[in-house]
């Protein structure tokens, strides 16, 4: 396949994936478990975005937990793959046919908070006095906050290093002793990957080349940077990310890594086991478990970074409700519920998610082997700062990862001229 084709064909889909923060895959459904309504009942409309049986399985047994215990009210569920996700949620909001409650990636609560969509749900918190609020891990909580109030809780999720240790073991690497330096992570993909008639049959890592910005931030992290600083304004165009950059197309030249895209419906190499190693989401590695067996992945914190860094991608999924929903308190009542103790903590330890209270992490950890991992990369955990920009950065960003990728334009050239591009789209939107 061409170079430029699989570019052309990437930019097209920007566009309309833009704000979708993570990728899932499976064509759209709806759930069936809401029930024939009453004059006397409310029903309420959730968007969750993410079709795997998985996590659909996950908020339906929510969903019959809560109409149990709220005999009043009903959930109708629609569950949406990530790539279609947001255009279609805006779209509802456009023509006033928002669901009362939504789930809403990282990147699209903290690029559209400001615009006055959402219900700011600290009225309701202190109104009920709620006690989850003290139990939450204080930078998980602050993640969805805005202007003084909380308008999304989140279902966070960390971005560890996993590698599959048979493949390890394939090519004579101890299964048991994954990359620690930054270093390590480039020379390991490249004995890692399998090359048969000069095309590669399995990637030594999995880094996206098409709208594959968590990948190269999840690598940006461990050199102490970010691609957009606390204005807003791009940084991806340092000499740190050239840098970065270079070495990915480097090892994208040499064969060990496939190409491939972020959002793609099949999911990403390492889920499809096409990859020895990836920054992948706990979610996404807790249904590889299942295909694979958890013997055969590895989960760690991950390597360290030049100057020390050991931070990782946090990511997840937020639990928000529509600033013009009819009914503001029956979607906090549900909201609520889903982060009871005993409700986090059985969704989290189905999907993959971490339970973002404090209270809950031994138990957590005792659920299983990567748990720990999970919780001690909460630690030194970052996601995207709130910034009315995110889309514009993001957006040039994939462009120029790309064009980079694609050998459209050098490396340093297609950062710089991306970032100047950002720069003056973000100066004329003010």
């Amino acid at each position: 396949m061409k170079k430029n084709t699989v570019l052309s064909l990437a930019i097209m889909l920007t566009i309309t994936a833009l704000l979708a923060a993570c990728s899932s895959g499976q064509p759209y459904k709806e759930s069936a478990t809401a029930a024939g309504t009453s004059n006397d009942e409310v029903t309420l409309k959730l968007w969750y975005p993410g079709t795997d049986e998985i996590v659909t399985d996950a908020v339906n047994a929510t969903i019959q937990g809560f109409e149990a215990k709220n005999p009043g009210i009903k959930v109708e569920a629609t569950f949406i793959p990530w790539a279609d996700y947001f255009q279609k949620l805006t779209v509802a909001y456009s023509g006033g046919m928002q669901p009362d409650v939504q789930g809403l990636g990282f990147g699209q609560l903290i690029s559209t908070v400001s615009q006055g969509k959402y219900l700011n749900l600290t009225p309701y918190i202190e109104a009920d006095k709620w006690e989850g609020q003290a139990d939450f891990f204080p930078d998980i909580l602050k993640s969805g906050q805005y202007g003084g109030g909380q308008y999304g809780l989140l279902l966070p999720e960390i971005r560890p290093l996993a590698w599959r240790k048979d493949y390890f073991k394939e090519v004579g690497l101890d299964p048991d002793s994954p990359p620690k330096t930054f270093d390590e992570i480039f020379e390991y993909a490249e004995k890692l990957k399998v090359v048969e008639g000069g095309k590669t049959v399995r990637g030594g890592i999995d880094i996206q080349t098409s709208n594959g910005e968590q990948s190269y931030v999840s690598l940006l992290l461990l050199l102490g940077e970010d691609f957009y600083d606390a204005e807003g304004n791009p940084t991806f165009d340092s000499p740190v990310s050239v840098q970065l950059v270079q070495k990915q197309v480097d090892l994208y030249n040499s064969g060990a890594i496939i190409p491939s895209n972020q959002q793609q419906v099949s999911g990403t190499p390492f889920q499809n086991s096409q990859a020895a190693m990836a920054f992948i989401s706990t979610q996404a590695a807790a249904s590889l478990q299942k295909s694979v067996g958890q013997g055969e992945i590895g989960w760690v914190l991950p390597p360290v970074g030049p100057d020390g860094e050991q931070t990782a991608l946090m990511l997840g999924t937020f639990l928000s409700a529509a600033g013009q929903t009819k009914h503001p308190k029956e979607a906090w009542a549900f909201i609520k519920f889903w982060f009871e103790k005993d409700n986090v903590l059985e969704f989290t330890s189905k999907t993959g998610s971490i339970p973002p209270l404090q209270s809950l992490k031994d138990e957590y950890v005792k659920l299983g082997e990567g748990n720990e991992v999970a919780f001690e990369a909460l630690k030194d955990a970052k996601g995207y700062g709130a910034s009315g920009n995110w889309s514009i950065n993001v957006k040039y960003l994939r462009i120029a990862l790309e064009e980079a990728f694609n050998g459209i334009r050098p490396a340093e050239e297609a950062l710089k001229e991306n970032a100047k591009k950002a720069r003056e789209e973000i100066a004329n939107a003010k």
